[in-house]
């Protein structure tokens, strides 16, 4: 017994022992890493908690012409709840006034729909649950102070992020040129000019403490970031929406599978509208793919104005020389070529009545019998016109015309130059046609289409693009006028004789053309097209409209496309006053008229300049709030206080944006119209880089 508590106590004095050295041992080491290598794990520590983050910048506005908002991004937020960290009794007390709150705000869903949600998500333990992934600022502020979620992140479970939507306040208004730019997939304007849209980020060193989050930490490497340039387009908002609407019922009238219609500014070559609509397959059209430039067709008869210039410029005929027509048909080898009804029963007419009447027979007929034994001559006036290349409009996407340009190559025919001479056998976009009327109606000057022009930044102009002019001329001036003259013959006693009005002249070419698909013609498929100018008298806007297989019977380029022209032409020459000569150019159009708004002075100033009307002695500031009575003006100036918000009620959004932005504050804007409602209050204390959202009306 005596030896058995011997080896007891024995075992207990090693194992006291030895728990003794291992606690010596522990302490050392605690001691070591505390005094010895504890600045070393310290930094290991804070390394590990600290990272830089990227900060995104503000991606710039598109804006049409006179100031509208075609594109922007709004900031929405994700809100979800971690409904296991809700103490059981404020859960039960709050669920049924949460679940009424979120339906009230949000209003997509009722409110059992919510509560049914949350607590089956509190029953399974989930610790994250989407609620909404599109919450506005306005909506948020009245969410956190919801019961339940005015607990906060670790009482309420209540949780958001940030995030950015680019949005369009016009629709699906010019939306395909518009565009938009993805990872990988950059379209339209936004594609085009994604790196001046997108600015330069950030970046901000970051601390992560308790619960994940990170806090920013004071650091002399912080970078701010760049917000992006906005853009200033050609676009007008007026134009567009005459030209899509009346696309839109040319299309469903007929039954067409595609449509696109442009309206260019002559002189310029500014684009002032461009619509693209597809059917689909609910029968609606959608703005889906830009057939204006990146659809290559065979143009038809719209082709015919090329080979007439060819034959003036070469001097082989005059508009005024005779041509026999021969009854509407005639035959190249053994390929038979026919006149449509409008000319198949003439002989000898004029060569301009030829081009009026869109005769196949006449216009090949000439060119096969003064280039057949030198088509390089009439090849060379592709180059000498430019329509063999791209347009070299700003958006991706647009491809070079298609020609054949050597005679002696196996794939020209003998066929070729008079298929050739009426729109076959070569392939261009729709815009390119348009940018080669557009020459003869701009007095032979080949400009480039424009879509932007230019860039700014908080409302200062930052670069201003000039048009650009491609060819000086395309042609000489008798011929030109002779071009000019046959486009008018088309509409007074042609092809397009229902275009014709007593208000203004219209001067185009209607094309006709049979559809090639998959490298054969399909049979009853057209392309419809019409392309002119007006007023013929002293051009100003160029149109082009072309419509793919319209199916209702009709499928003329003149009873088709020509309508879309003569609506859009109607509207825009009723509505935009510089084409109109003014009624009472002594009085002023303000007389009788009570205004009363606010925005930037020197913009009253012009139009008081313009209209005669007296400046008040007082006006000197740079903000004007004005109460125009019977013609009379009342001034007083906004002052505007640093980084106190001021009162944009009223204001147009160029007005709006520009003085909040030079105040420092990032706008996100909403709506059409002129501002009826700001979430910071007049008077409130701001600070740069704060957020403010004003809405239009």
């Amino acid at each position: 017994m005596t030896e058995v508590k011997k080896d007891i106590l024995w075992r207990l004095y090693l194992t006291f022992t030895l728990l003794i050295i291992l606690g010596l041992a522990i302490v050392v080491q605690i001691a070591k890493v505390q005094y010895v290598q504890g600045d070393e794990y310290r930094a290991m520590a804070d390394d590990a908690q600290l990272d830089y983050k990227v900060i995104p910048a503000k991606r710039g506005n598109i804006y049409a012409q006179g100031g509208d908002l075609l594109a922007a991004s709004f900031p929405y937020y994700i809100i979800s709840m971690d409904p296991t960290v809700v103490a059981s009794d404020l859960f039960r007390s709050g669920i049924d006034s949460l679940a009424w709150g979120l339906s009230e705000v949000l209003g997509d869903h009722p409110a059992s729909w919510y509560k049914q949600k949350i607590v089956t998500a509190r029953n399974n333990k989930r610790q994250y649950l989407i609620l909404h992934k599109k919450v506005s600022v306005p909506q948020l502020i009245r969410l956190r102070e919801l019961p339940i979620f005015r607990e906060g992140r670790y009482r309420g479970g209540f949780m958001y992020t940030k995030t950015e939507r680019r949005e369009r306040p016009y629709g699906s208004l010019a939306s395909r040129t518009v565009g938009y730019a993805r990872e990988g997939t950059n379209v339209g304007i936004e594609g085009a000019f994604d790196e001046e849209l997108a600015g330069t980020p950030g970046r901000q060193l970051m601390r992560k403490v308790s619960g994940g989050v990170w806090m920013p930490v004071s650091d002399e490497t912080e970078v701010e970031p760049h917000d992006g340039l906005d853009l200033i387009t050609t676009i007008d908002v007026n134009i567009q929406d005459i030209t899509e609407n009346a696309l839109r019922r040319t299309l469903e009238k007929n039954g067409a599978d595609w449509g696109t219609a442009v309206v260019m500014e002559v002189r310029t070559g500014k684009v002032r509208a461009i619509s693209n609509l597809t059917r689909q397959q609910s029968g609606n059209y959608e703005e889906v793919l830009n057939y204006a430039v990146a659809e290559r067709v065979e143009p038809g008869s719209t082709f015919k104005l090329f080979s007439l210039l060819a034959l003036l410029e070469d001097n082989y005929v005059s508009i005024n020389d005779s041509v026999d027509l021969n009854q509407g048909q005639i035959q190249y080898y053994k390929r038979t070529m026919w006149d449509s009804e409008g000319a198949h029963h003439y002989n000898n007419v004029t060569v301009k009545t030829a081009f009026a009447k869109s005769s196949n027979v006449g216009i090949s007929r000439l060119v096969n019998q003064f280039y057949t034994k030198t088509p390089e001559r009439y090849l060379e006036h592709l180059s000498a016109t430019g329509i063999d290349k791209p347009t070299g409009i700003a958006i991706q996407g647009e491809p070079a015309p298609i020609f054949k340009k050597d005679p002696s190559a196996r794939d020209w025919y003998g066929t070729t130059l008079p298929w050739m001479s009426v729109g076959y056998e070569l392939q261009v976009t729709p815009l390119q046609m348009l940018n080669f009327y557009n020459a003869v109606a701009n007095g032979g000057r080949l400009m480039q289409p424009m879509l932007v022009e230019g860039t700014s930044q908080y409302g200062r102009i930052i670069d201003k693009y000039d048009p650009v002019v491609l060819k000086e001329s395309i042609c000489s001036e008798k011929t030109l006028l002779q071009l000019q003259q046959s486009m008018l013959a088309v509409v007074d006693s042609g092809t397009a004789r229902s275009l014709w009005n007593e208000h203004y002249g219209i001067a185009g070419k209607t094309g006709t053309a049979q559809k090639l698909v998959n490298g054969t013609y399909a049979s009853g498929q057209y392309l419809a097209s019409f392309i002119g100018y007006f007023p013929a008298e002293s051009p100003r806007y160029s149109i082009m409209v072309m419509v793919s297989n319209p199916t209702n019977g009709i499928y003329y380029g003149g009873s088709v496309a020509g309508p879309v022209f003569r609506e859009i032409a109607d509207k825009v020459y009723s509505h935009h006053l510089q084409i109109i000569e003014p009624v009472n150019s002594n009085d002023s159009l303000l007389l009788g008229m009570d205004v009363r708004s606010k925005g930037y002075g020197n913009d009253y100033r012009t139009i008081f300049d313009w209209f005669h009307i007296d400046v008040p002695d007082n006006a000197a500031g740079d903000w004007w709030l004005v109460d125009l009575q019977h013609s009379k003006a009342d001034v007083d100036d906004i002052v505007i206080h640093e980084q106190t918000m001021p009162s944009v009620k009223g204001m147009g959004a160029r007005d709006a944006i520009f003085l909040l932005e030079s105040q420092g504050l990032k706008v996100q804007v909403s709506g059409v119209g002129k501002v009826v409602y700001q979430s910071v209050a007049p008077g409130a204390a701001t600070y740069k880089g704060a957020q403010v959202q004003i809405r239009l009306g």
